[in-house]
């Protein structure tokens, strides 16, 4: 797979997670759904946590977070001052389990443990606080992913996709002592740390992970880059722009993909110097993608000459550029484009470009690709991106037969909807299809916070 195809499938996904253009929000992390151990067996361990013996009083602070109890915080906070490293690792992994916001002082001062495991197991406890998911498993993963490979596309990055909900409020405290290790002289904890600011919305962290990357190894810059769009303050454009002349090639693409994201107009001649200095080269593509995703009418020209030109992306871009600049004038140019289009994803691109266009009946288009295995997030992007204008027309497909559309809908109609769509979503609380009816409940909670 391409560096820019995989790069697409990033902007899909962040698209999905509801920042104004993939998932999946995080919700706050709720109490423990499964039954507190007894208060005989939490004070068994609590006295094993006394043991002379460093290796039983691990054993009982592992155990203590598995009866994700919160009686059991109490004294897995003494825990996190164990003389023994592994002891203390142990007790901060369970306070994660845990969920327990008591546990936030505690937790903060982990983050200044001498142990780079302990450091690393604060930050992911603090982002556990505010998740349902277990914060280790995506945090773990792409922090692996940038600090073992070259590139950062390798591989999907729907390990880190994730973002809490906009009315989930951190503590800032907790912005503020997971920016701190952006310095940590571990780098994985600086992964971790920068991930997890974008995780946690750490609008407030912003000077600090633009101090951050000033220096910083390439997969860092990365990872802040990417923590940036997930954020969505556009005001950190200009101290992105000056990475598009990043002579690391990853960077340069990030960048470009986040000036993108943020609707740069201000960083759209340089973009464009980019793209006409690089002919036949994959920076092309980037840049192509980066201008589709701005929309500006300036760029017209060129989204009109990789219509019909070049590969499937091109095509595919081209088109979302045209939609997203909105001139009419193109519009018989994409209709021909369309009906000529063999490729699912260009195909899918130019019935977007035409709705945006006022082709009304392409809407039916975009749904009917929320069944697709390989391009659904590609619809969904596009309803997310297309809100008011789409959302009154969507309620009408909620019966549709198949329940990957109906599922579908429901995560775009949560995060565009109002409350007359909220009505429309109620008969969805009783289909027949489980993940359906999953679907519609959380659309409903998220309709019902704003």
């Amino acid at each position: 797979m391409s560096v820019s195809c995989r790069a697409r499938k990033e902007v899909c996904r962040i698209l999905l997670a509801g920042l104004a253009s993939g998932l999946l929000l995080l919700s706050p992390a709720a109490a423990p759904l499964v039954p507190d151990a007894s208060g005989d067996s939490i004070e068994e361990l609590r006295e094993k946590l006394k043991s002379k013996k460093a290796g039983d009083r691990r054993k009982a602070a592992r155990e203590l977070g598995e009866t994700l109890s919160r009686e059991a915080t109490q004294p897995l906070l003494g825990a996190v001052g164990d003389r023994d490293p592994q002891v203390r690792r142990a007790a901060v992994k369970s306070l994660g389990q845990i969920r327990d916001p008591g546990a936030v002082t505690m937790l903060l001062n982990a983050l200044e443990d001498g142990v780079p495991e302990v450091r690393r197991e604060a930050v992911i406890a603090l982002v556990n606080l505010y998740t349902e998911k277990d914060a280790s498993s995506f945090l773990t993963r792409e922090a692996k992913r940038l600090y073992a490979r070259l590139n950062p596309f390798s591989g999907p990055v729907a390990g880190d996709d994730t973002v809490i909900e906009p009315d989930v409020k951190v503590a800032p405290a907790v912005i503020d002592g997971i920016a701190g290790r952006l310095r940590d002289s571990h780098r994985e904890i600086r992964f971790y740390a920068a991930n997890a600011l974008g995780v946690l919305r750490g609008q407030a962290a912003i000077p600090r992970m633009v101090e951050g990357m000033n220096g910083a190894e390439p997969n860092l810059q990365v990872a802040i880059l990417r923590s940036f769009y997930k954020i969505r303050d556009r005001s950190v454009a200009g101290e992105v722009q000056p990475y598009l002349l990043n002579t690391n090639k990853k960077v340069r693409n990030e960048a470009l993909l986040t000036l993108g994201l943020f609707k740069s107009v201000e960083a759209l001649p340089q973009i464009q110097t980019l793209y006409d200095q690089n002919p036949g080269r994959d920076v092309r593509l980037n840049c192509l993608e980066a201008m589709a995703l701005i929309g500006d009418p300036g760029s017209l020209p060129v989204f009109r000459r990789h219509l019909s030109d070049g590969g499937p992306k091109y095509r595919q871009f081209a088109a979302e550029g045209i939609g997203r600049a909105g001139d009419a004038s193109v519009a018989e140019d994409v209709s021909r484009a369309f009906l000529a289009e063999k490729k699912p994803a260009p195909r899918l691109a130019m019935s977007f470009a035409l709705f945006s266009l006022e082709r009304k009946e392409h809407l039916d288009q975009v749904v009917a690709a929320l069944k697709e295995r390989m391009i659904h997030q590609q619809a969904q992007a596009y309803l997310l991106e297309l809100k008011d204008r789409v959302a009154p027309q969507l309620v009408s497909y909620l019966s549709d037969s198949n329940p990957l559309v109906r599922r579908r809908l429901c995560l775009v109609l949560g995060q565009i909807g109002d409350s007359s769509t909220a009505e429309k979503l109620r008969p969805l609380l009783k289909d027949d299809d489980t993940e359906v009816v999953s679907e519609a409940t959380r659309a409903l909670r998220r309709i019902g916070a704003r």
